[in-house]
């Protein structure tokens, strides 16, 4: 599944979250985890993008073309192919 989503690479999936890095330690619970994904998903921060292409859309202040490709994205991830 792909996700349009300044923080999370589209190819790999991959979160930029530095709890899931640099910030790590073993205090972190699971739920704590999850809420801090589900806040990033929610409230992107486009200056530390690994997706560039959304990122450069919610810093040049373009949040139509934003959701535009986001929700092309959903459709396209939502849609099943035919023959699956």
């Amino acid at each position: 599944m792909k996700i349009f989503h300044p923080n999370v690479h589209f190819k790999t999936g991959e979160i930029c979250l530095d709890i899931l890095k640099s910030a790590w330690s073993l205090a972190w619970t699971l739920q704590s985890v999850c809420r801090a994904i589900i806040a990033l998903m929610a409230h992107p921060e486009p200056d530390s993008p690994l997706n560039c292409d959304s990122g450069n859309l919610l810093r040049s202040g373009d949040t139509r073309g934003y959701r535009s490709m986001a929700r092309m994205y959903t459709r396209l991830a939502a849609i099943p192919k035919k023959g699956s």
